[in-house]
């Protein structure tokens, strides 16, 4: 009977091409196994999980706004008492019951759900602040003014807890736009307007109690009436609820609520910001604002049941989704099942029928003659079958051709299972350099190139004595010592019993691919701005034709970050950068981010004459300037530009117009200008007097003994004990002041006092090692360094002298820069004698080379503090410094993060499996060291 069902699915698959059947196979099992249990049950899955994270999320809304509004409560009774009402006592009392209540229910929610809050320092930090503002018989001697800030900063810091949660539970990112708007009523606004409009009640209550007013009071008035217009605004705008079931509820009560602020916003407005009219009744105002605050608490209710019904309706539409999936799914089962069998049934017999025949080949027969039942392609290779062992001569020659092609365009070798080699291609020959003679009979490694790290040896070795195939990108020595990279595939040749006789090696010269590789890694962009960096300033004036350079520097940018503090100075930054977008987006200049705070425009005569420079130069200034406002909400910085102009008039070498401009920078400060363009007569006046004043301060300290070594912290992550100091020098001026290097080490090299410095640094720190041998210090040493024979022998002399050298870490600097490996390895070879430890700095600033790495055989990377500045907020800097650190894991070298700068970097770099961090978060360069076995605790670690 079954037959009887299959037979037309039989006949149409006999009319069917082979390809057709094996595809519909394949399609049908695609679907009926990839999609459905890849896709649709686990979005199925996620969905009901981020519904379920979401009603949880709800309720902590819903019951954290309980307890803040129980907050905002006992806040207006407090003041409404230490105002000299005294009958608010048993309100205060009842409140405080109230507050009781709902943090118990919160707290008893919070334990069968996601058991947060304890572990959140916000709501620990409200929980001990509410403890304080509870009524005693001494409430009347409380401050009112610190009583009203102790509430307030309860309720900031229940909010904070609040979005904590929300993140934890999906609360406000939906792809459903009404939700997230609701959620963000819930969890933002609207407790955001509660606070403010209750912060007013209290407030102006008490001023019209007490019938004064103090000009901070009504500045501090006017910002949260201004703030609480804003919100009102903001909950007119919900025409994306329009569509909901109760829409209707919600328009009205939002009605009502606005009507009910802008009463007691008018009273505000008329009686403390226009006019100072103090006497109105403090009692009918608090009544009239409580009157707001309770409808705002009836629109929160009615939000979160919103809230509750549209999650339940999306739960519920991805629950009949899943069911007509699953009949779908269903579906295709049965079909499959059906059409795999006719196929099985139109192919067994002609399959059977080619099984035979390939066992007669393998005795040795090759006449054979088989009849097709089918016209698909297997009755076509059944009737080509015949001819088969005509065809095999055939075949075997065009296989020895396809050998010579292979001979001809590629690098190819043999060698024994042990790696002699036993044949090589005339390829071979030419790239290498050596001629077949000097090759038969010897080991492969003769080509071995010696930056070749032996863990990629022993990997290909483990791969190819089990059969398979390894395929990577070896880098070979020629004879003459030069280095050619190949695209490698060693293959196994197995015997009939699967033993391997021999490998066969194809390689292809990708040696110029490497090299384009190698130069395009070089031309950066700045990860924070998205602008050229100045390698590819440099690069570009390279090919210039008539280059115009125009130099932009904020002044006293030191300043903005010192005293606003990084953020504010980053967002400075940025701010630049999209007026600089802005203004050129016609293409006309290339913009590039240098330094800190400077930026380049290149031009080409083409599109700027150099008639036109002076004018476009002012515009640009004036228009930054005019701008660029940065705001931290109690003050704004604004920013004053200065700059220098070069062009290829100057220069035939075009990659000094960036110093020239930045001269004519310098010159048009002294002369108290904007901006110069530069002339001969700046450089050689300027560098002559400013080299001659540093080497007389230079020469000055080294005398009177004024070079110091600072010491900042490095913290083990394990266990966030301080583990390590690097010792960073400084030159103590005439006033007291520490000078970083930044000014005066080039100098110092120039002027042949950079050894003398050298040593002051390796013998102090030496000093302070002696003291402190608990710890261990890391010293910087340059290329330089190691090629001085003086530093080097004065470096490992004193090593042998010290009785603690295991806690010595010398950190290269400028390693790139290293051309000999065999010079630098052999001085970290003699340190490592005496258990001295090395490492990498500044790793992943611009020359992220791992190969870098394994030629010095570093105990620790330092990843620069251009990666980690920017980690928590730029993806590509998370991803590579993550790289990094599985990478030295791998190899058993120690990571050292710089420039954490905040408990959200460090916080980040934790997750990441850093092994160490440093940076002014957790301890700044100081000339004394931390106290012993100092712990970093968060809440000491709030600088800048």
């Amino acid at each position: 009977m079954f037959k009887k069902l299959l037979h037309p699915a039989i006949l149409l698959m006999n009319h069917l091409p082979f390809k057709v059947k094996i595809v519909i196979s394949m399609a049908i099992l695609f679907l009926l196994l990839i999609i459905p249990a890849q896709t649709t049950f686990k979005s199925y899955t996620s969905k009901i999980k981020t519904f379920e994270d979401q009603h949880i999320g709800l309720h902590y809304t819903i019951n954290m706004q309980d307890l803040i509004y129980k907050t905002q409560l006992h806040r207006g009774y407090s003041n409404a008492y230490l105002n000299g009402n005294k009958n608010f006592e048993k309100n205060i009392i009842e409140s405080e019951k109230e507050m009781d209540r709902a943090l118990k229910e919160l707290l008893a929610f919070d334990k069968k759900s996601f058991d947060i809050l304890y572990h959140d320092r916000n709501f620990v930090e409200a929980l001990s602040l509410i403890q304080l503002v509870k009524f005693n018989k001494n409430l009347h001697k409380t401050d009112i003014d610190t009583l009203f800030k102790l509430h307030n900063q309860i309720i900031n810091k229940l909010v904070k807890s609040l979005q904590k949660v929300s993140q934890r539970s999906s609360f406000a990112t939906s792809h459903d736009l009404a939700l997230n708007l609701v959620a963000q009523l819930l969890e933002d606004k609207l407790l955001l307007l509660q606070e403010n409009t209750g912060q007013l009640r209290g407030m102006v209550a008490g001023i019209f109690a007490k019938g004064k007013l103090t000009p901070a009071q009504k500045s501090d008035i006017f910002s949260r009436y201004t703030l609480v217009k804003a919100l009102e605004r903001n909950l007119i705008n919900n025409d994306l609820l329009s569509n909901l079931d109760n829409y209707m509820s919600i328009h009205e009560t939002t009605t009502l609520l606005v009507y009910k602020l802008d009463k007691m916003l008018s009273v505000i407005n008329q009686n403390i910001i226009l006019e100072e009219n103090l006497s109105h009744d403090p009692k009918l105002f608090f009544k009239q604002a409580t009157e707001a605050i309770d409808t705002q608490s009836k629109l929160y209710d009615i939000l979160a049941q919103t809230y509750e019904d549209l999650v339940n309706q999306m739960q519920k539409s991805a629950y009949y989704t899943l069911i007509w999936l699953v009949i779908g799914f269903l579906s295709i089962v049965f079909t499959s099942v059906y059409l795999f069998m006719a196929f099985y049934h139109s192919v067994a017999k002609s399959l059977n029928k080619l099984k035979n025949a390939s066992e007669l080949i393998a005795s040795g027969e090759t006449k054979i003659e088989l009849t097709a039942d089918s016209k698909d392609e297997i009755g076509s290779a059944i009737l080509s079958f015949n001819d088969m062992s005509q065809k095999l001569d055939k075949s075997i020659t065009f296989l020895d051709g396809y050998k010579m092609a292979i001979d001809e365009s590629s690098i190819v070798s043999k060698t024994t299972p042990k790696g002699i080699i036993t044949y090589v291609n005339k390829k071979f020959c030419e790239i290498s350099g050596y001629s077949e003679e000097e090759l038969l009979g010897r080991p492969h490694n003769i080509v071995r190139h010696p930056d070749m790290p032996k863990e990629t040896f022993k990997q290909m070795w483990q791969t190819i004595k089990q059969g398979k195939i390894w395929k990577g990108i070896v880098k070979n020595a020629r004879v003459d010592g030069s280095f050619y990279i190949v695209n490698a595939t060693i293959i196994p040749v197995l015997d009939s019993e699967q033993n391997i006789i021999e490998y066969i090696g194809i390689r292809h010269d990708i040696t110029e691919l490497e090299r384009t590789k190698e130069e395009l890694q070089k031309q950066k962009i700045d990860p924070a701005t998205g602008l050229l960096t100045g390698i590819q300033l440099e690069k570009d004036l390279e090919s210039a034709t008539q280059p115009v350079l125009m130099y932009l520097n904020i002044d006293q940018f030191s300043d903005i970050n010192e005293f606003y503090g990084t953020k504010i100075a980053d967002n400075v930054l940025m701010t630049i950068t999209s007026i600089l977008k802005q203004m050129f987006s016609n293409n006309i200049c290339k913009i590039y981010k240098y330094h800190n705070d400077e930026f380049f425009l290149l031009f080409d005569t083409e599109q700027l004459s150099l008639e036109k420079i002076d004018e476009l130069m002012n515009r640009v200034l004036d228009h930054i300037e005019e701008h660029t406002k940065e705001c931290d909400g109690e003050s704004c910085v604004s920013v004053n530009m200065s700059g220098g102009i070069a062009h290829y008039a100057h220069q035939k070498r075009y990659e000094k117009l960036i110093n020239f401009a930045i001269i004519a920078r310098k010159t048009a400060k002294k002369e108290n200008k904007k901006f110069l363009t530069y002339n001969d007569d700046m450089n050689k006046e300027n560098d002559y007097k400013n080299n001659i004043e540093w080497i007389n301060k230079i020469k000055s300290a080294i005398q009177h003994d004024k070079f110091v070594p600072f010491f900042q912290p490095i913290i083990d992550n394990q266990n966030s004990t301080i583990t390590k100091y690097e010792s960073l020098i400084r030159m103590i001026d005439e006033n007291g002041k520490a000078i970083s290097p930044f000014f005066f080490l080039d100098i110092a090299k120039k002027a042949k006092l950079y050894t003398k410095i050298t040593k002051i640094v390796i013998d102090k720190t030496l000093a302070q090692l002696a003291k402190t041998p608990q710890f261990e210090f890391s010293i910087n040493i340059t290329v330089d360094d190691i090629k001085d024979v003086e530093i080097k022998n004065y470096i490992i002399e004193k090593v042998k002298a010290c009785k603690a050298s295991e806690k010595i870490i010398f950190e290269i600097t400028e390693s790139e820069q290293i051309e000999d490996y065999a010079e630098v390895n052999s001085f970290i070879t003699e340190l490592k004698k005496y258990n001295v430890r090395i490492a990498i700095d500044d790793f992943g600033s611009g020359y992220a080379n791992f190969e870098h790495i394994l030629s010095l055989n570093a105990d620790f990377i330092k990843i620069d503090g251009s990666l980690i500045k920017d980690i928590t907020s730029n993806k590509d800097a998370e991803i590579i410094t993550e790289a990094i650190i599985a990478f030295s894991k791998k190899i058993g070298s120690k990571t050292v993060v710089e420039y954490v700068h905040s408990q959200e970097v460090q916080d980040k770099v934790l997750s990441l499996g850093a092994d160490f961090s440093q940076g002014f978060h957790l301890g700044e360069p100081k000339p004394t060291l931390s106290s012993l076995n100092t712990l970093v605790k968060e809440e000491d670690s709030n600088r800048p």
